[in-house]
């Protein structure tokens, strides 16, 4: 009996089924010999199938139509081809769409949650875009930053060493381990002459200094918890959540102290650093691969960690290690990405946490230039591939993650410290002596003692202890930095702004701006009676927060005044955003002292301007920063929607 494993080799083989066709040729478009024929006419029924598919919708939706006419299927196509393109066709169907529309809004009416719910989802996208970098709004040229009002509020503490702004409110820490929660009143319009009298300050209209609220100093004790919960050393850190829950703070106790922003309560003590913490930055927005918010701590011990933040808890996550000295800045990014500088070692680096990555960027300077980069102070980022970094000697310098250099560098851009008299530098009692033995003396650069930017924005605020914060614009291409001058500012001279569509105006406009001084250095080599006035700011610039203030803010019904919320209804929401509708423009908030943050020594004593030095002062400055009158802000926007797009 035959089986299939006793037959030969040769009939063992299994035949091909008849009905499976020939392989076709490996060439496109070349069909087996045998079978071209047969290949041609399947595809040309398959293209009638398709066709007479396709031609159904049309022929459904028009059949009553036809069936009322008595015409014949076959005469009606004939007759809807005949003269009529796919646009026409393609119109006619969307005015059908808007009268189905019209219809239903006729008869139920419009829902209007759905277009609330419609326009809060565009603002959500619309500030995701902005801080991923997809949209860059050029706005700098448009502030009337030489126009600023200011107000000074402080409370009786030392140097005021950091601030953090969630709006409405500010917070603000000093070197006597004081913690300040403080309301920003909104300003108001020129028309609001009603307020100024009831404030009895007919000579400054439109300021009003912030609402102290609560403070918390040192130690405090806590239900549930034995020891007492606080700060025992200069509190030097600051960062408030992106939510506004909770506020961070670190100091030369080593410790990380996550507080509740509404009864600035302590939450939770880390105490994993084992050196000071000398910076804090909240990511933007809550991290996709984690359930909190993500905080990044920098501290002398050359270490980053980075922390998450949530109702459920908070909890300690990694740890990053390459700096080789102090970390003396963070700021994040974005979402897992951090930008830290190393204060001696001379480095910006920027942090991929996912990745597990770093790249490492020198800041050392060329030896042509006449002051050399000791540390790297300060950083503030420009998502997201732009970041600012400020140095001991002055200089200010743009990066881009791409380039291991600085894509622009201005050198002394607060300029210099002129050169004391020989007899408050030497011992000697002789002028002929002390005068030849101080001859080699040179002025002394300005630190950039604080740095910030607006996320979404070409503007870059600056501070150190010459008595001013100064503007620099970013420009279009993000290859160079523009000086603005500095805020409120009275010397420096308004210029005449048309912004519109016109491109040479724009083109003039940084022209003249380029032209401007960047240092005091020419600032300074003015005649005396330029120089009258004395800086504005008396003190260390510790830190600088931004926030932009737009009208959105108070479309919703609610006016503040002081710390009550009255609500009324629409109408009368409206009537009250037309009359006291708030000046659009940039809240501006600068942390001053006597000393600097990291040091004992007094900056701002050693400043000799004409007259008698003056000392610094503790405290705080608000700065309202408003637009140009003739600036169209709808430009504004559409040029901001072109560059998302």
């Amino acid at each position: 009996m035959s089986s299939f494993f006793t037959l030969p080799a040769s009939q063992r083989k299994r035949k091909r089924d008849d009905r499976v066709a020939a392989p076709g040729s490996k060439k496109r478009g070349i069909a087996a010999k045998g079978n071209a024929r047969e290949d041609v006419s399947r595809r040309r029924q398959e293209r009638d199938d398709d066709e007479s598919i396709s031609g159904s919708d049309l022929e459904d939706a028009d059949a009553e139509d036809v069936s009322q006419s008595g015409l014949s299927d076959d005469a009606t196509s004939e007759d809807s081809d005949e003269g009529e393109t796919a646009a026409e066709r393609r119109l006619k169907l969307a005015e059908r769409y808007l009268e189905n529309i019209r219809e239903e809004v006729d008869e139920a009416g419009f829902d209007a949650a759905e277009i609330d719910r419609d326009l809060i989802a565009e603002r959500l996208k619309e500030d995701v875009d902005e801080a991923k970098g997809r949209i860059f709004r050029k706005i700098a040229s448009q502030l009337n930053f030489s126009g600023a009002s200011h107000s000074f509020f402080r409370a009786d503490t030392q140097t005021t060493t950091s601030v953090a702004i969630h709006p409405p409110f500010a917070y603000t820490v000093s070197k006597d381990r004081t913690l300040i929660k403080w309301e920003l009143i909104t300003p108001k319009g020129s028309q609001n002459t009603k307020n100024n009298s009831e404030r009895k300050r007919p000579d400054h209209p439109g300021k009003k200094k912030p609402i102290k609220l609560k403070f918390v100093k040192g130690l405090k004790k806590i239900r549930g918890s034995k020891d007492p919960q606080g700060h025992t050393g200069n509190i030097l850190a600051l960062a408030v959540s992106p939510s506004g829950k909770y506020l961070a703070t670190g100091g030369e106790d080593k410790k990380l102290i996550i507080w509740d922003a509404e009864t600035l309560t302590p939450m939770k003590t880390f105490t994993q650093h084992r050196d000071t913490v000398s910076s804090l930055s909240f990511t933007r927005h809550i991290s996709s691969h984690s359930s909190g918010e993500q905080l990044f701590s920098g501290s002398f011990d050359r270490t980053i960690k980075t922390w998450s933040l949530s109702s459920g808890g908070h909890a300690y996550v990694e740890t990053l290690f390459g700096h080789q000295d102090h970390v003396s800045s963070v700021a994040s990014m974005m979402t897992d990405q951090c930008v830290s500088v190393g204060a001696r070692d001379r480095t910006a680096r920027l942090w991929k946490v996912i990745d597990e990555t770093q790249l490492v960027f020198r800041g050392e300077s060329s030896k042509k230039e006449q002051y050399q980069n000791n540390t790297i102070d300060c950083v503030a980022v420009i998502p997201p591939t732009h970041f600012v970094t400020g140095s001991d000697s002055g200089s200010l310098s743009l990066w881009s993650i791409h380039k291991k250099k600085p894509l622009h560098t201005i050198q002394l851009a607060h300029g210099v410290d002129p050169i004391p008299p020989p007899e408050k530098v030497s011992s000697e009692t002789n002028p002929e002596t002390a005068a030849h033995n101080t001859r080699f003396l040179r002025p002394m650069p300005r630190w950039i003692t604080a740095l910030t930017t607006v996320p979404g924005t070409d503007v870059v605020l600056s501070g150190s202890w010459d008595g001013w914060i100064r503007a620099w614009k970013v420009s279009d291409d993000k290859k160079t930095l523009i000086s603005l001058g500095p805020l409120g500012s009275t010397r420096t001279p308004q210029p005449k702004h048309t912004f519109f569509k016109n491109g040479d105006v724009e083109q003039q406009q940084q022209q003249q701006q380029q032209q401007q001084p960047t240092s005091n250095m020419e600032i300074d080599q003015k005649p005396e009676e330029e120089m009258e006035s004395l800086p504005l700011l008396k003190g260390v610039v510790n830190s600088i927060a931004v926030f932009e203030r737009r009208p959105e803010a108070n479309k919703s019904g609610t006016i503040t005044t002081k710390s009550k919320k009255k609500k009324s209804s629409s109408k009368l929401a409206a009537a009250a955003q037309s009359e006291k509708a708030p000046i659009r423009g940039l809240c501006v908030v600068a942390a001053l002292g006597k000393e600097h943050r990291f040091s004992r020594f007094n900056c701002f004593a050693n400043n000799h301007y004409k007259g008698p030095s003056t000392e610094g002062r503790n405290g705080a400055v608000v700065f309202e920063v408003p637009f140009f009158d003739n600036v169209d802000h709808e430009q504004i926007e559409l040029e901001a929607a072109e560059t998302a797009e």
